[in-house]
């Protein structure tokens, strides 16, 4: 029986980033939406399904995109608060935070659900987000906002949001 693509649960969150980065992670439920509106300064990943249609969206503000990127890098966290005084990730930082939003994509991918993949990285402060991920990021159905705090390095903002 097919499923549709499960929504991924705080817990879900938490775990993943906490063993990718091997670091404590708090990961708690926010009533703001991420949108381009919202936080100009935005990575944004999509996820295809093997129709290779857009199923899934994951958006971290820059904050968070540097914190993750320097903890699952091994890096001090001076360049990730550098990154975050200047809104904008370096290229170390930018592929790093890809890696993880690549891994993430095992939260989709449930028995039965469509197998998901990661697609696309795009990030807001090198050009203009695409349509499609803008759509998604506007979209008050199946989503799931939420703050995220690592050990010893910081936090910031996360979106997930489901076709």
């Amino acid at each position: 029986m097919i499923t549709a693509t499960p929504l991924p649960q705080l817990k879900e969150l938490r775990d993943l980033y906490g063993g990718l980065v091997g670091r404590d992670c708090t990961v708690e439920r926010v009533n703001d939406l991420m949108t381009p509106e919202t936080k100009p300064g935005v990575i944004v990943a999509t996820y295809v399904s093997n129709r290779a249609q857009v199923e899934a969206v994951v958006a971290v503000d820059v904050s968070l995109g540097a914190y993750l990127g320097a903890a699952i890098g091994l890096m001090p966290p001076a360049p990730a608060k550098d990154a975050v005084a200047d809104g904008a990730l370096s290229d170390v930082l930018l592929e790093n935070v890809g890696e993880v939003l690549n891994v993430t994509a095992a939260l989709f991918n449930a028995e039965g659900a469509p197998h998901l993949k990661l697609a696309e990285v795009f990030d807001s402060t090198r050009g203009a987000l695409p349509g499609g991920p803008v759509s998604f990021l506007r979209s008050t159905g199946r989503r799931v906002d939420a703050s995220v705090e690592i050990a010893g390095y910081g936090g910031g903002a996360l979106t997930v949001v489901l076709r």
